[in-house]
């Protein structure tokens, strides 16, 4: 037993742990209250608090107390808790690890606070709509995105596989060289936690093959493309990035059966399809016709991709921004 002196001392030092304590977990909780979706990080501290509330009250009831059970108890809740507390505080850790090595650092900041999605000041932005911010409630039917030459589409693309993964989406993304190494370059990270695939049409290939974690499909085996999405579950996402190759190089009439193949396909497994293509580098009666397979229209606008049919002056904005993508970039990909 303590003395008396001890005993108040202890007593006034766990009141204000007591205090502090919930003064700690109302603030927090207002915290991740307001920012919604934010980073877990806020909801963490608040569980912290609740932690060290206990540590500091139940060692002291040990103390004070001569029943051997009770003290026993007290010691296992306390091992229990401990166990419980360290291993979601780890989860957190590795979450947090896990975004600092796929969301640029520059937008580390607004991705504690506010998580993938992030909000701005009404006051501040045109045409502004916060339900806009989820690029997968956006995107929910068939989209074909349209560019120019004069856009760096590759951010669009890494932008949206960026986005998906926030959003607990898995991504197929198809390309062709030389921008399948650029975009594994980017998004190696996803790849390799299996949170994305990549699918390259290639003309060097005579088989499918899989190099280094990309799939290669030769253009003379397309009818393979849809064995080796089969299997895709319902939920995920596929980019195709290449539509405006695939049209030159393939024909009009090949590609356009293709797409309309794959926009049937996927739509009946209710897997989102993204086409890209490049808006100046084919005929106006092309474009249009290509227009016709996709439910929802959208083109490259500043740093954003604006909705122009299924949405009304909605857009997708950009977080991370060509900065981050292509700042190191000396090559022009024509």
């Amino acid at each position: 037993m303590l003395s008396p002196d001890l005993t108040i001392l202890h007593i006034i030092f766990i009141s204000i742990s007591l205090l502090g304590g919930m003064a700690a977990i109302y603030f927090w909780l207002k915290v991740y209250e307001y920012t919604k979706r934010g980073s877990v990080a806020w909801l963490l501290l608040a569980l912290t608090a609740i932690f060290l509330i206990t540590t500091a009250i139940f060692p002291a009831l040990a103390v004070v107390n001569n029943n051997e059970n009770v003290v026993e108890t007290i010691l296992l809740f306390l091992g229990f808790w401990s166990a419980v507390y360290t291993s979601v505080f780890a989860s957190a850790g590795f979450l947090i690890f896990r975004a600092f090595k796929t969301v640029p650092r520059q937008n580390l900041g607004d991705f504690l606070i506010e998580g993938m999605v992030f909000r701005k000041n009404e006051e501040n932005t045109v045409d502004y709509n916060p339900a806009t911010e989820n690029i997968a409630k956006l995107l929910k039917w068939s989209t074909l995105i349209e560019y120019t030459p004069r856009t760096r589409y590759e951010d669009s693309v890494i932008e949206m596989c960026l986005r998906f993964y926030g959003e607990t989406m898995n991504v197929v993304l198809v390309s062709t060289e030389p921008r399948t190494s650029l975009y594994k370059d980017r998004l190696g990270e996803l790849l390799d936690i299996g949170a994305m695939k990549f699918i390259e049409l290639s003309f060097t290939e005579e088989k499918v093959v899989e190099k280094d974690g990309v799939i290669m499909l030769p253009m003379s085996e397309l009818d393979s493309f849809f064995e080796l999405t089969s299997k895709l579950p319902s939920g995920c996402a596929l980019i195709f990035e290449p539509l405006s190759h695939m049209i030159v190089t393939e024909g009009e009439n090949i590609c356009y059966n293709f797409v309309s193949k794959m926009v049937e396909n996927f739509s009946s497994k209710q897997i989102l399809l993204v086409g890209m293509i490049n808006s100046l580098a084919h005929p106006k009666e092309t474009i249009y016709k290509f227009e016709g397979l996709f439910v929802n229209i959208a083109e490259e606008y500043e740093d954003s991709i604006k909705m122009i049919k299924g949405g009304k002056d909605e857009f997708v904005r950009f977080y991370a921004g060509k900065r981050f993508f292509l700042e190191n970039e000396d090559e022009i990909l024509l």
